[in-house]
């Protein structure tokens, strides 16, 4: 580990008024392999000459802003990133940003485990600006005082990235929280999971059509409404196989599973074992079971 001299940044950026860092950070095998893992970060503080064009790079960048306000030019579409908003980049595509006034701001380069599924995730669902999540600011600034102390604990970043990327996560669709549209969706599958469902009855209870609804549903949680009525019922599923005594074949029809096959193929593609397996092996009974 080692912070970047200063002239070497002066000549590579201008405009930085005020640096912690550039700290860098050299992966085990192992973190690449597995850890969510940070190569460069810092702390800036920049006037409105300081510009970044890139692209090409294989990293991911995350933004925390602190104070002050950020431009950015992603894919075709820009915005301004303001005090605690997060922005989250892919360094391979072309981007730019520039502060417009002076700003101060956390900025890591990262990559490992899953941050490519991540980063797919939110721009298809979701976008790469986030706004006011609260426990993000903690969560940046213990990743800046790991990487100032020159000897970060591999794991424990790991799971502070891990963090940030959950609640980047939990975040998708208004900030956590359902619209109505979706609310109303979830209310009336929980209720009539049991029943033959067809996409417009679930569109007319969530008082839209159903190629809206399939819109705003998937936006909101990346599920279709037909794959969350598919949780829905695969969870009761399961709690039936625990804490009652129907048969596989009972349990299906109870669920609306169009036939015990059906159920059985769905329940192993779920969890890996049939129906018969699981009641069995989590009821601790170890015998041969089909």
């Amino acid at each position: 580990m080692r912070q970047v001299p200063e002239e070497y940044i002066v000549k590579m950026e201008q405009d930085i008024l005020d640096a912690e860092g550039i700290f860098v950070h050299t992966p085990t095998a192992f973190a690449k392999d597995n850890l969510f893992y940070i190569r460069l970060e810092a702390l800036y503080t920049c006037g409105p000459r300081y510009e970044v064009r890139r692209s090409g790079l294989e990293s991911f960048l995350l933004f925390f802003i602190r104070e002050g306000e950020l431009l950015f030019e992603y894919q075709g579409r820009s915005f301004i990133a303001r005090k605690k908003d997060i922005v989250f980049l892919d360094c391979m595509r072309p981007h730019r940003y520039q502060a417009l006034k002076n700003t101060s701001f956390y900025w890591f380069h990262f990559d490992g485990s899953a941050s490519r599924a991540y980063f797919n995730h939110f721009f298809e669902n979701r976008g790469i600006h986030f706004r006011n999540i609260r426990g993000m600011e903690e969560q940046f600034v213990l990743i800046h005082d790991m990487m100032r102390s020159g000897c970060p604990d591999e794991g424990v970043m790991s799971v502070h990235l891990h963090q940030i990327m959950a609640l980047l996560f939990s975040s998708v669709g208004n900030n956590g929280t359902p619209s109505d549209i979706v609310a109303r969706a979830r209310v009336f599958m929980d209720a009539h999971y049991m029943e033959k469902l067809t996409a417009e009855q679930i569109a007319e209870a969530s008082r839209v059509s159903s190629s809206h609804l399939f819109r705003v549903f998937r936006k909101e949680t990346g599920l279709t409404p037909y794959g969350y009525l598919m949780n829905v019922r695969m969870e009761h599923a399961m709690q039936m196989l625990l804490n009652t005594s129907y048969t596989v074949e009972e349990i299906a029809e109870h669920c609306s599973f169009c036939s015990s096959a059906n159920f059985i193929r769905a329940f192993r593609q779920n969890t890996g074992v049939t129906p018969y397996k699981y009641r069995k092996l989590i009821s601790g009974i170890t015998s041969a079971v089909p």
